[in-house]
């Protein structure tokens, strides 16, 4: 009898799955792609001022997060994090950079970086939305 539970993402857990996405891939279409996330990080004499945190994904970049700390937004950290992000992109020959973002989050910023609006998806709780962009390589 299959028995259902509750439990938390070990890492033991995540690598069953990822390797059955793996399995599932090659049997499919014969090929998989699985890359480390990498972390550019802003370091102001031993201060950690901000990191952007990118993945490979499928020939695509994916922009998983980025934050600046509150002392050194406004000055350019977020913008100097993206460069090395979209750089790391075009050397490993990716296409495209793509990122989701919520709507209080920095939509605006990522629109600046030059990234398109492809969709955004309302109905989230306290009147949220979550906005998926792209930018050509």
């Amino acid at each position: 009898m299959i028995v259902v539970r509750q439990q938390c993402l070990t890492e033991d857990l995540k690598k069953q799955i990822y390797e059955g996405f793996s399995r599932h891939a090659i049997s499919t279409i014969s090929h998989d792609e699985k890359f480390d996330p990498v972390a550019f990080i802003a370091d102001d004499q031993g201060c950690f001022a901000g990191a952007i945190v990118v993945e490979l994904f499928w020939g695509a970049l994916h922009v998983k997060y980025i934050y600046v700390d509150d002392e050194y937004r406004g000055k350019g950290m977020g913008v100097r994090l993206m460069e090395y992000a979209l750089k790391y992109g075009r050397d490993k020959a990716c296409p495209f950079a793509f990122v989701e973002t919520m709507s209080f989050q920095a939509l605006d910023f990522y629109r600046k970086m030059g990234f398109e609006l492809e969709f955004t998806r309302s109905g989230y709780k306290h009147g949220t939305s979550f906005h998926y962009l792209r930018k050509l390589l």
